[in-house]
């Protein structure tokens, strides 16, 4: 029986996954949450005036996310996944030509390789190109991540001979969504990453898989009721002030209430811009911590917007070459949203030429977009806009960043960093955090 305390900062994906990884264990844990809420930078709120849910961003889960579900089994929620039956992307472009990426159930890779050779409006050499791309993710994991350390997305499909038409309806679209950042910047080892782990194993792991219900919802009231019924503690609104570190140990943690608070381990599971407030200036003359000081970050943008009448049938749908890239129509995903009225979310990543417009500009060319891809929504009436920007969405996963993010097990002997930022090997999603936070319990419980 463990009678070791560890204290977490931090109540998003990556923290509670630690959190209840190490209670189920027998640690006593507790966590240190800065706002009133759980759920960091995934999270949902009440809209005041219509009452729906909303997400501060629409998120994607995969079947390959193998830590999210566990943990979310843990929690008794991953039933609130609506995980497809079969592999599917709806693609409209602004001439109103629908089209789909649609993985038949073959053995991987393919059912992804028949799933692209049938995706319309990709010409057949960019289709062969497809080909050898799936034969070099089929390579060994170290040396792929090898081969690709040096180069960017963009760079990564010239040596497939992906053309301009390929890189418009479905790299740049795919790239964008999984990794915030143009492919002419991206790290390529974050693409490969996904397309092997989603394409490269079971069928049921390229399933797509939407929450029914808020991020708030589907995990942070259950996370706490378990971490509580072990033993330990969950108190919001204690912002975390500074690390004590001494040496190569820390010492203790000082909120910004002055408390002080000691355990023998401590987790952060904060972004990278908070972790840095709050360490000693001297750690950054160390190579570890120096590395990251100076990460960027990428923001996304989420325009939601109600109308009095659907606007599409379709559930999720890119928008090929539209400044919003992907629309989500909450009234056919979510199990509570208002039957008179008709939710659609439309989201654009890697928004930095739009994360300082201001809400009446980001609707107006929203609606823009939407009358070229959905001509009813010309004769739709807008019954009320919500604009969310979450300016520091992800870190900037370019190649130097990718190179140069931190292992978990820091140079101070307790201390450990968890987040979607630190060294998982996928791109800054759920399932990275989740990793992050078990691959953090795990360092933990092997001392």
């Amino acid at each position: 029986m463990k009678d070791k305390t560890v204290a977490i900062i931090g109540g998003g994906f990556a923290g509670l996954a630690a959190a209840v990884a190490l209670a189920e264990t027998g640690y006593k844990v507790t966590v240190f949450e800065r706002r009133a809420a759980l759920g960091g930078r995934a999270y949902s709120f009440i809209e005041s005036i219509t009452g729906d849910v909303l997400d501060n961003g629409q998120h994607l889960l995969m079947g390959c996310y193998h830590e999210t579900f566990k943990f979310l089994r843990k929690l008794g929620t991953a039933h609130l996944v609506n995980l497809q039956q079969r592999p599917r992307v709806d693609f409209i472009d602004v001439e109103g030509k629908q089209t789909f990426l649609e993985c038949p159930k073959l053995p991987a890779p393919l059912h992804l390789l028949f799933g692209l050779f049938r995706l319309k409006g990709i010409p057949i050499r960019d289709k062969l190109g497809f080909l050898r791309l799936g034969n070099q993710l089929r390579i060994d994991t170290n040396r792929l991540r090898k081969q690709l350390a040096s180069l960017t997305v963009d760079q990564w499909l010239d040596a497939y001979d992906q053309s301009k038409t390929a890189r418009k309806r479905f790299w740049e679209m795919l790239c964008v969504a999984t990794i915030n950042l143009d492919p002419a910047q991206a790290a390529a080892v974050l693409l490969a990453e996904v397309l092997r782990r989603s394409f490269g194993s079971s069928y049921e792991d390229a399933c797509l898989g939407l929450p029914a219900t808020g991020l708030s919802q589907l995990y942070t009231e259950q996370a706490r009721y378990y971490i509580e019924q072990r033993g330990g503690n969950v108190r919001l609104r204690t912002p975390v002030k500074k690390l004590l570190i001494s040496s190569d140990c820390c010492l203790g943690l000082q909120t910004e209430r002055g408390e002080t608070f000691t355990a023998d381990y401590y987790i952060s599971a904060v972004p990278h811009l908070a972790l840095k407030e709050i360490l000693p200036a001297e750690l950054f003359n160390q190579p570890y911590f120096a590395a990251w000081k100076n990460f960027k970050t990428s923001p996304i943008v989420s325009i939601n917007l109600w109308f009095d009448k659907p606007i599409t049938e379709l559930g999720f749908v890119g928008l090929v070459q539209g400044r919003i890239q992907w629309l989500f129509n909450k009234n056919l995903l979510f199990k509570h949203c208002n039957k008179d009225k008709y939710l659609v979310s439309c989201v654009i990543s890697a928004a930095t030429n739009y994360s300082s417009s201001n809400k009446n500009d980001l609707v107006s060319l929203a609606l823009e977009d939407l009358a070229n891809f959905f001509p009813s929504v010309r004769t739709a009436k807008l019954l009320n806009a919500v604009v969310v920007k979450e300016q520091h969405a992800t870190f900037r996963a370019t190649v130097d960043a990718e190179a140069s993010r931190p292992k978990h097990k820091s140079p101070v002997n307790n201390l450990f960093l968890a987040g979607d930022w630190t060294d998982t090997g996928l791109p800054a999603t759920i399932e990275s955090a989740v990793l992050s936070g078990h691959k953090c319990a795990q360092l933990v419980s092997a001392l």
